[in-house]
């Protein structure tokens, strides 16, 4: 394993460890009304997002030091995310507004990106390979 590619894997890994232990902590600090002022509630709420752009900032630093075929098969992946995820969220928002579906959450928007830019990543990877 190459120096940058160590501490890139340590940032993300203390980076995912921080949003895994604070998302609970906040959700159960602000979710049980603990918190009475707005203000601190919503602090301890976006507590988790720091450790969490850690981790997202070790990633951007990850793909900065890959090589250009690497950088393609992310440009690819984050292509198909972004239109896949665009349009999902406007078809499943329509029929939200008409009232055809229940609402959706909009915290599953992250994750779900994620999920979908890995298995783009991996499908992509594999075309070259």
């Amino acid at each position: 394993m190459k120096n940058w590619q160590r501490k890139y894997l340590v940032r993300f890994i203390i980076g995912m460890a921080g949003y895994s232990i604070l998302l609970p902590i906040s959700l159960i600090v602000v979710g049980g009304g603990r918190v009475q002022q707005p203000w601190l509630a919503i602090l301890i709420a976006l507590l988790p997002i720091a450790p969490f752009l850690i981790a997202m900032t070790a990633t951007v630093q990850n793909v900065r030091h890959q090589d250009e075929m690497q950088h393609r098969i992310h440009l690819e992946a984050i292509l198909v995310t972004t239109l896949l995820t665009g349009a999902i969220t406007f078809s499943y928002g329509l029929l939200e507004a008409l009232e055809l579906v229940p609402a959706l959450p909009t915290v599953l928007i992250a994750p779900f990106m994620i999920v979908v830019w890995g298995i783009a990543n991996r499908v992509i990877t594999r075309r070259y390979d």
